[in-house]
């Protein structure tokens, strides 16, 4: 065979190699990773284009409580993606008769599995409507991310509706499956979010049939849908004897890194976690090929309150030299309490986490900045001046200065506590009644009520769409499909949810 046959046959060889796709491959990869620390950056605000038919704006409307996806356009630079999944997201997002701006969660893969924006499957705006979360949860990230721990990036974005602007929202990264393979060697473990609450969802054993966790845990892979090795793990907090628990707790999950996160939530005053009142909004994430297990916390938007709601005294119930609020039964850190060498070791790392990250100059600053950075942006956006954890802080300045003084007595008191530790706080008697709210044992039943009365809200809400569908069907003799309505109104009834609002 002649030079000339060869050499081209010799390139065709060459540029279809395994090894060059390998090459594209990983050089897309990189780029991807590249483009979204630029998306994700932390002193930036991005500027993200929605695009959603009047019809089906409505249809999400008329939907809610449930929250339902519709087709539409996102655009972010020079990036378009015309066909995507988007829906509302979060509880305040939920109710039909809320009149600021609503959060919204973007899938890309939904119409078109393999598609991608950046390398991401999700991308979420939350409204700051709520708590405040505008400063909250970008503060609290970036600690965890300099602690070095496992957690979802955030920075800001103005979003626009139909090239209407709609509002400065925080820009949170999903934790999903793409989250798993950017921060795990190994994805294809168990991935469940505790986003509500429910039994169990405290990590106390209540039995070892994996249903009765179904309510708390929702599966969020394929690996979650058998929850034996999640059972598994609560049961060995539980039951571990006292002697073996803290070869049990090291051999199953990092242990610096989980107390150094527990530090963090606590530091901040984010009390909705696993590790403060009524248990939920965190994810456990299991790998699979080291038998570890990995709590992430997740929507860190009510942190920097001293009393919240009314009712909740973080400062003064939640001494950080015993990581459980006053009153509050905790079966993961309840243990750690018992056991002093845990326990020590915990007060060294939160003590070590005090004085690097939270030092009253460096979070005010660290606020500062955040403000300034939107606070142009703000002038026209439909964010009620007021934030739910503390009513009477009316406006940005105001929430602002009311963040930074929580800040100034947490550290003080904080340092207090783990230089010195007392004995562990008491919950005062149950007919308590001092002007900060209702005793604090019974916060937990109350959140259980009010996460119960939205569950109820929802199914009645789905329930009194069908019901007219089905008589409709049956009017025009459409047995077949009234049927398969009736089916899914009995699923609805006898208590299996629609997809999560999260």
């Amino acid at each position: 065979m002649e030079l000339r046959t060869l050499l081209p046959i010799g390139l065709l060889l060459i540029f279809s190699s395994p090894v060059l796709d390998a090459a594209v491959r990983q050089d897309n990869h990189e780029n991807a990773k590249s483009a979204q620390s630029d998306f994700y950056k932390t002193d930036s605000v991005q500027s993200v284009h929605l695009t959603i038919s009047e019809s089906d704006r409505r249809r999400m409307i008329n939907a809610l409580p449930e929250c339902i996806y519709v087709p539409a356009m996102f655009r972010w630079r020079n990036v378009e993606l015309e066909k995507v999944a988007i829906r509302f997201k979060g509880n305040s997002s939920t109710q039909p008769n809320q009149k600021h701006k609503r959060s919204y969660l973007v899938r890309f893969d939904k119409y078109e599995g393999s598609q991608r924006f950046l390398g991401l499957r999700r991308v979420s705006f939350d409204n700051g409507v709520q708590f405040g979360s505008l400063f909250s949860e970008p503060i609290i990230t970036e600690i965890l991310q300099a602690e070095g721990l496992k957690t979802h990036r955030c920075n800001y974005a103005k979003v626009y509706l139909n090239d209407e602007f709609h509002g400065v929202y925080v820009n949170v990264e999903r934790i999903d499956g793409t989250f798993l393979e950017t921060n795990f060697r190994n994805a294809s473990g168990g991935l469940w979010k505790n986003d509500l609450g429910g039994p169990g969802g405290n990590l106390a054993f209540i039995g070892n049939d994996p249903k009765r966790y179904e309510k708390a845990f929702e599966a969020k892979n394929k690996a979650a849908e058998n929850r034996k090795v999640l059972v598994d793990f609560i049961r060995k907090i539980n039951q571990t004897s006292d002697k073996d628990f803290a070869t049990m707790l090291k051999s199953t999950m990092d242990v610096d890194q989980l107390f150094r996160v527990t530090a963090i939530m606590l530091l901040s005053g984010a009390f909705d976690q696993l590790t403060g009142w009524n248990p939920h909004n965190f994810y456990l994430f299991h790998e699979t090929e080291r038998g570890r297990w990995n709590y992430l916390p997740w929507d860190l938007d009510v942190g920097f309150s001293e009393t919240a709601f009314g009712r909740l005294r973080v400062l003064e119930d939640w001494d950080a030299a015993w990581p459980v609020p006053t009153g509050i039964s905790n079966p993961l850190l309840d243990r750690v309490i018992s056991d002093p060498k845990l326990l020590n070791q915990y007060r060294i790392i939160a003590l070590e986490v005090l004085e690097r990250r939270f030092r009253p100059e460096e979070i005010c600053n660290s606020i500062d900045k955040k403000y300034r950075l939107i606070k142009e942006h703000l002038v026209d956006d439909p964010f009620p001046k007021q934030r739910a954890t503390v009513p009477g802080d009316v406006g940005y300045e105001e929430i602002v200065n009311s963040m930074k003084l929580f800040m100034e007595k947490r550290f003080e008191a904080a340092k207090h506590q783990l230089a010195q530790p007392g004995p562990r706080p008491v919950a005062q008697s149950k007919g308590r009644n001092d002007g900060q709210g209702v005793p604090v044992e019974l916060i937990g039943k109350i959140k259980q009520v009010e996460s119960n009365a939205k569950e109820m809200q929802l199914r009645m809400r789905q329930l009194q769409q069908i019901m007219p569908q089905v008589n409709a069907h049956l009017q025009k003799g459409e047995f077949t499909e009234a049927d398969r309505l009736l089916s899914k109104a009995l699923k609805i009834s006898g208590g299996a949810g629609g997809e999560a609002n999260n």
